[in-house]
């Protein structure tokens, strides 16, 4: 058991790495919690981080042996999805860069595909930080909406029987999304921890 908890210490990631596990893993309220005191020491933050985290996988996985015995359909729905951003310069919202901005996947939900897209669009902002940095700014916000894609279309109707089913489409014709993922500036930095160029 020593040596167990000897190569579980060697093996401690940051905080910054806890925060983004934590958004991979859809767990709630994680921005709210105590372990965002940027006064606290850092390894008591990191050990609150891990607490809780090793909580909600827990809960997670009750919640996924409950789904093994029930004959659940494979995710069928088609949901187009876009990122956006904002910032204090900026007049509304915008498409952000990258070809991982739009799309079609396949969901339960639509507000899986918000979240799910908005996370995995930060964590490549985090890898790709050099592609960006100009963009970058401390005021940065970023939005994914989602639209469940055969609902849109009847919502279109006719109106644009040549246009692809495209989130940007749907925006245009101002159809309201199905679901909307929001992270404001604070949230961006805790995630990539990281000082963005003003």
């Amino acid at each position: 058991m020593t040596n167990d908890l000897t190569d579980a210490r060697n093996r401690l990631v940051p905080p910054r790495r806890l925060h983004q596990v934590a958004a991979l893993l859809n767990m709630p309220h994680v921005d709210e919690t105590s372990t965002h005191d940027d006064n606290a020491p850092q390894t008591r933050r990191q050990a609150a981080l891990y607490a809780s985290i090793a909580d909600w996988a827990r809960l997670s996985a009750q919640a996924a042996e409950q789904l093994i015995d029930r004959d659940v359909p494979e995710a069928t729905d088609r949901f187009a999805y876009l990122v956006e951003y904002t910032d204090r310069h900026a007049k509304g919202w915008h498409p952000a860069p990258s070809e991982r901005s739009n799309g079609i996947t396949l969901a339960e939900t639509a507000e899986t595909v918000a979240r799910t897209v908005l996370t995995g669009y930060i964590t490549h902002l985090d890898e790709n930080r050099e592609d960006y940095q100009l963009w970058l700014v401390d005021s940065l916000s970023l939005r994914a909406s989602a639209w469940h894609v055969d609902t849109a279309q009847v919502q279109l109707g006719g109106r644009r029987p040549s246009c692809p089913s495209s989130a940007l489409t749907f925006k245009e014709a101002e159809i309201p999304p199905h679901a909307v993922e929001v992270r404001t500036p604070v949230q961006i930095h805790r995630f990539m921890n990281h000082p963005i160029c003003p």
